[in-house]
């Protein structure tokens, strides 16, 4: 891309910046809520904010770090939220039954250049583990160059519900994914399994914001394709910031999101590169956001 349109997105990506900022986010910054945030300064908006059925009347039992995101197919298709911390993963496990989620999608390691960005939340094999009164059960995984894609079954009480958790392993620490038609896969490879209905699905990075917006919209725009030739790149990321702080956080990851959009127009998807390394039976860039420090 020239030098030219990359100043045009400087001056979209500029005119961005504080859409939606002048929302309230009074339950994030509750006393007992402050701990289960990652960061200080990502925080959910009340408006858009998923509540977790209160326990007992236990004030902010009802909290956690996440919002409705609008897709392609419903307003409220994704639940973006953060990595989650050790101390909140019970709650992340309730919100994924709560909402009757059907899929995961997990966009950063759990440990990049030596800082932890989020917590190993699901088993790390085929036993039984309980999070809260949920128990979770690997069922199978399969192992790709770029991502894993991992079935699991959800238990509660008398209940079980399948769930698929979609690993993408190889965002870099800094930047965006090189080439950049490696996420196009890995959404074309998502949106195989998981086909739109009303069922949302959870988002996540290590704050929730940049690398999730920049999948989020990438899936809107390829499934526009289907049935338009218009796209409205800087429209989507302008709802998006509406309903959650700084989706799509940097200019790089809104330049990534055009890169993406002129391989596919292009024909330029690559190889495909999706073939299966292992499979295992029963068995962002957020750098510079400012920590809690919980």
């Amino acid at each position: 891309m020239s030098a030219d349109s990359d100043f045009r997105f400087s001056e979209e990506f500029e005119e961005l910046k504080h859409v939606g900022r002048d929302q309230p986010c009074t339950a994030a910054d509750l006393p007992c809520n402050r701990p289960k945030n990652r960061f200080t300064n990502i925080l959910p908006y009340d408006h858009s904010r998923f509540k977790l059925q209160p326990v007992d009347d236990e004030e902010g039992s009802d909290y956690i770090n996440a919002n409705y995101v609008p897709g392609y197919n419903s307003p409220r298709e994704f639940i973006v939220t953060q990595g989650p911390l050790h101390s909140t993963r019970d709650d992340f496990w309730r919100m994924c039954w709560e909402s009757n989620s059907r899929a995961i999608i997990m966009l950063t390691r759990c440990i990049e250049k030596g800082r932890e960005k989020c917590d190993h939340y699901w088993p790390y094999d085929t036993l039984r583990v309980f999070y809260g009164d949920i128990a979770v059960t690997i069922l199978n995984e399969c192992h790709y160059p770029d991502w894993s894609i991992t079935e699991m079954v959800m238990c509660r009480g008398d209940q079980n519900r399948v769930i698929r958790h979609f690993h993408f392993t190889t965002w870099p620490d800094f930047g965006v994914p090189n080439p950049p038609q490696t996420l196009v896969r890995f959404v074309r490879a998502f949106r195989d399994k998981v086909p739109g209905d009303q069922r949302p699905i959870v988002v996540h990075c290590s704050a929730g914001v940049g690398r999730s917006g920049t999948l989020i919209a990438l899936d809107r725009i390829l499934q526009q394709l289907h049935t338009s030739d218009v796209v409205d790149i800087y429209g989507i990321v302008w709802q998006m910031r509406k309903e959650r702080v700084w989706m799509v956080q940097t200019e790089q990851q809104y330049i990534c999101i055009h890169q993406c959009l002129l391989a596919v127009l292009e024909g330029n998807e690559g190889n495909g590169n999706t073939r299966e390394i292992h499979h295992n039976q029963g068995f962002e860039d957020d750098e510079g956001i400012a920590e809690s420090g919980m």
